[in-house]
């Protein structure tokens, strides 16, 4: 049977984060949401954004927290949090507690939906390599499960404040001449809102999600990005230790005291991308959400248009 939005109860981890911003909006008709968050400020930030929603800030990293989450949802989508020092270990709790409140089918638990990454088999890269992990727990679990593979998101791209300066600079953390498959956040949620409604028809599936007909280069991208905005984003590619840093600001707010597992992630990240990138196919989102993907030029335009409202 498919998700009934009047009576299951959603969870959703990691909720103040990107993909769960672009996917709550998909959700009015959901009348039962919990959404998890880690930090009190984000808590009181969501509850203020879905007040019909149930909002919690705990830690994930703890058996007894993801039960206490789990308790009488219906179907939980768990995202992780990405360069985490123990983001394997916590989405094996998440499966551990899931499997527990599945309870072989006599539980309330019916569908548990995993948000990992394109490619996991791509060891090099330890954020990759911690979702394989997470993903053969799931698949070994007895769970009805669905996991969705996003590639690199275009989001990540700062489109408003490129388009806000006077003379533009991208600052690269790799070779801008390697291509990857684009993902757009809003074909992720759409992507995600398919699964979760859809349900039994998506079990035990994996679904490697990019919205790109072909790959692309950050230089081909910034040229379209140049021609929407009007002016030339210049490209300045930093050296391999300002792009670890610029990319643990982004993520952390800061350089100093960072875990070094998340240190040793961000570094792996960014020589394998500056190698080799990532691409992959755009067939399997299309088929999902009944419609081709966002293509690079569209979502810019997007993007530009939301920044002038």
């Amino acid at each position: 049977m498919p998700a009934n939005p009047n009576t299951d109860l959603l969870l959703i981890t990691s909720a103040g984060g990107k993909q769960a911003t672009a996917l709550l909006p998909l959700l009015s008709s959901w009348k039962n949401i919990r959404l998890a968050v880690h930090t009190p400020a984000s808590r009181a930030r969501l509850q203020a954004l879905h007040p019909h929603a149930e909002t919690v800030a705990t830690d994930l990293y703890s058996p007894s927290n993801c039960t206490s989450l789990l308790k009488d949802v219906s179907v939980a989508i768990h995202i992780g949090p990405s360069y985490h020092p123990h983001e394997a270990s916590i989405g094996k709790m998440m499966v551990d507690a899931a499997t527990n409140a599945h309870a072989n089918g006599t539980g309330r638990l019916q569908h548990f939906i995993l948000s990992s990454v394109f490619n996991t088999q791509l060891s090099k890269m330890l954020n990759h390599d911690s979702k394989r992990e997470i993903e053969e727990h799931l698949i070994e679990s007895g769970l009805p499960y669905t996991i969705l593979q996003p590639s690199t998101f275009m989001d990540n791209l700062p489109v408003a404040h490129l388009a806000s300066q006077p003379a533009p600079i991208f600052r690269a953390a790799w070779s801008v001449h390697v291509t990857f498959s684009w993902l757009a956040l809003c074909d992720l949620a759409a992507a995600m809102k398919s699964v979760l409604e859809g349900r039994e028809k998506h079990f035990y599936a994996q679904y490697p999600l990019a919205s790109t007909h072909a790959p692309l280069s950050f230089s081909s991208a910034l040229a379209i990005l140049s021609d929407k905005i009007g002016k030339e984003v210049k490209i300045e590619v930093l050296s391999f230790g300002q792009a670890v840093d610029s990319l643990l600001i982004r993520l952390y707010g800061k350089i100093e005291g960072v875990d070094p597992r998340s240190k040793d992630a961000a570094q792996r990240m960014i020589l394998y991308y500056d190698g080799r990138g990532m691409r992959g196919n755009s067939n399997v989102l299309e088929w999902l959400v009944g419609r081709p993907g966002v293509q690079f030029g569209e979502w810019v335009e997007g993007k530009v248009r939301e920044g002038g409202k």
